[in-house]
């Protein structure tokens, strides 16, 4: 796998695909999430600026969803609200799959 990290953020492919044609990137449920009442500590970990603060009322919200590295999910197991998700990872591995094969990589 190619998930070699720059200082810009991930690179642009995972195992030669295209990371636009990848559809990882976290899923906040916005009822449960209260930006950790102003912490944000999703946005504080992550090195890869995924996230952007929401201030009224405190939230995150996915801005950059392609900086997300593929299956990475570090921030989810530390949200206090559990309200991160992420897609299935057996399905983003078929799309993976099935882009490589159709590219014929």
């Amino acid at each position: 796998m190619d998930t070699t990290q720059s200082d810009s953020g991930p690179e642009p492919t995972f195992m030669g695909v295209p990371r636009e044609k990848i559809p990882w990137w976290p899923r906040i449920d916005q009822d449960k999430c209260d930006g950790c009442a102003g912490e944000y500590d999703c946005f504080k970990f992550c090195p890869h600026r995924v996230y952007r603060k929401r201030t009224d009322p405190p939230k995150i919200e996915v801005e950059n969803r392609y900086n997300c590295v593929v299956f990475c999910q570090a921030c989810r197991k530390m949200c206090p609200r559990d309200a991160i998700s992420f897609p299935d990872k057996a399905e983003i591995l078929q799309v993976i799959k099935a882009a490589r094969t159709a590219s014929g990589v």
